[in-house]
């Protein structure tokens, strides 16, 4: 689909949330936000800690950019984890986006 994943728009691709603040001061608001969860932090810190922080982190783009769509990706299974054993993982992934 490309860069612009088969939108006929403008695509910026962000990191994190300081990174995307900083990226968007001066700028409108962009009509829609993609936040690909890469799963990364699975396995490094507690799965409510890691929701409460996915919450927070949400609901502080949603005040910033009220007119904004956020849509997020899904933290897809994977063969292997930095961190733990797939099972494991795979357990705390379902529950993270459930």
């Amino acid at each position: 689909m490309g860069a612009s994943l088969g939108l006929d728009a403008r695509v910026h691709w962000f990191g994190l949330r300081p990174f995307i603040h900083q990226s968007l001061r001066g700028r409108a608001a962009p009509d829609v936000l993609l936040i690909h969860c890469g799963g990364n932090d699975l396995g490094n810190m507690k799965s409510l800690c890691l929701v409460a922080d996915m919450k927070r982190d949400l609901q502080d783009l949603h005040r910033r950019f009220p007119g904004t769509k956020i849509l997020l990706s899904a933290i897809y299974q994977r063969r292997r984890w930095r961190t733990a054993n797939p099972g494991e993982i795979n357990k705390t992934r379902k529950m993270v986006f459930i």
